[in-house]
């Protein structure tokens, strides 16, 4: 043993420079015997050490919960586009930490306003009336001391101001995406059950859908970008959400397999967490939809309360559209986001497997269905299937119910916007606290 020696060798030596003292060899040898038990110990013990497996990183919780700050945390000057010395747009933070584009706004138009908007200096981006809405709207960039609603109302009429808003920014409403799990058998269906097999069109306010991807091979989506100067579209929270609706692979069945999908392209990419979409885009978006006679619309976004977005809204449920909206990943304790927050919204929350509460959903009293949002199969990158959180994907379920719903009211001429809605309660499982609740709303919807 190395110790050992070097004990040896320090006591012989010892031995030779003290010559004229006498040395009691028994209690040498004791302490060298002590010396190579202690070596001995102290060796078993590193060895031990060297030994035992190195740290597991799949001990580490999900990121999600190790971040302090979120992942989708945005800087307050944002300019987008391929040129970011020319932005195409900027996106910028307002206030309550909400996001629009820089000094932009919206107002129903009229000639006196648009007038004065000129004479204050304003750049009028656009002014186009929306015959599926059939509504007038004005947007228009304003110089910096203008870029307040208190300053804008001293100068425009008062019946024009209470349609004034910024043309702000939504965000899509998925928190993570997890590789399918290495012991799923891709012969197995996960998602088992249609919620029909009629011949009918739903329509989409997202992102970009990868057409090429697998799950789409037998799939008819029809799709129109509303992206500003040609920007594009990211397509990975836009496939997944199709693939709910419409995803067909081994492992993956579709809501509806005998759906045309209108994709409304409106999404851009902020960062590598998340993507935005301008309320001047959603409102050609659903302008599109109108035109187009989708009446289920689904929407997998959320942001401020906004007065246009409120106005085109009303104008789209009254000609007969039914909106349905994520209610929010941003936790229980979140405020109210929109366009789910409006009454004639249908908001949507998560839940899992077990119909607990996905515990980022956000809760209220504007909650009016649930449906499975945690781990969902869905399409993602290179032709994989992985899994994917959020009320965006909880959406499309009571997307599809309701469209099927719709489709049987015609089929037997009942046409009638509360009689389906009320079927659609009737339909739902009672979750939560009994009756309505803030949590799971009117309660979940299944797919069988």
């Amino acid at each position: 043993m190395t110790l050992h020696r070097v004990a040896l060798a320090s006591l012989l030596v010892f031995s030779h420079t003290t010559s004229a003292q006498i040395v009691n060899t028994d209690t040498l040898v004791k302490q060298v015997g002590q010396l190579q038990r202690t070596t001995q110990q102290v060796e078993s013990r590193l060895g031990q050490s060297i030994s035992a497996p190195p740290f597991s990183l799949s001990t580490l919780p999900p990121i999600s919960e190790l971040v302090t700050e979120p992942l989708a945390k945005l800087p307050k000057f944002l300019p987008i586009g391929p040129d970011l010395s020319n932005p195409i747009l900027v996106d910028v933070e307002v206030e309550d930490g909400f996001r629009a584009v820089e000094n932009q706004w919206i107002v129903l138009a009229d000639p006196h306003s648009k007038q004065v908007l000129i004479r204050l200096g304003a750049n009028i981006e656009s002014s186009q009336y929306y015959a599926g809405l059939g509504l007038t709207l004005l947007r228009f960039t304003v110089p910096v001391l203008l870029n307040t609603k208190q300053a804008l109302a001293k100068h425009l009429p008062t019946d024009t101001f209470a349609t004034l808003d910024r043309n702000h920014i939504y965000q899509v409403q998925s928190r993570q995406s997890l590789p399918i799990d290495s012991h799923t058998r891709p012969d197995i269906k996960l998602n088992n059950s249609h919620m029909c097999e009629t011949l009918l069109r739903i329509g989409m306010i997202d992102s970009a859908i990868d057409k090429t991807h697998r799950a789409f091979s037998k799939a008819n989506i029809k799709v129109k970008s509303f992206l500003a100067n040609n920007l594009s579209s990211p397509s990975l929270h836009g496939s997944a959400v199709a693939s709910v609706l419409i995803g067909n692979t081994a492992a993956l069945t579709p809501l509806l397999p005998k759906a045309v999908l209108y994709s409304a392209e409106v999404f851009y990419r902020q960062s590598e967490f998340t993507q935005g979409a301008t309320l001047s885009a959603m409102i050609e978006a659903l302008n599109w939809m109108l035109e187009q006679d989708v009446e289920v619309i689904n929407m997998s976004l959320a942001g401020p309360d906004n007065r246009i977005l409120e106005r085109v809204i009303s104008v789209a449920t009254s000609k007969g559209a039914f909106i349905v909206a994520a209610a929010g990943n941003e936790g229980p304790a979140a405020t109210t986001v929109y366009p789910a927050g409006y009454e004639n919204v249908i908001a949507v929350s998560a839940f899992d497997q077990q119909h607990r509460a996905y515990r980022w959903s956000n809760r209220g009293d504007y909650i009016d269905y649930s449906a499975l949002g945690v781990n969902v199969l869905s399409a993602q990158p290179r032709q994989g299937l992985g899994k994917e959180s959020g009320t965006s994907m909880a959406a499309p379920v009571v997307s599809a119910a309701l469209v099927c719903l719709l489709a049987e009211h015609k089929k037997h001429n009942k046409l009638n916007r509360v009689t389906v809605l009320t079927n659609l309660s009737d339909r739902a499982i009672d979750l939560g606290p009994k009756g309505r609740d803030p949590i799971f709303g009117r309660g979940g919807i299944e797919r069988n």
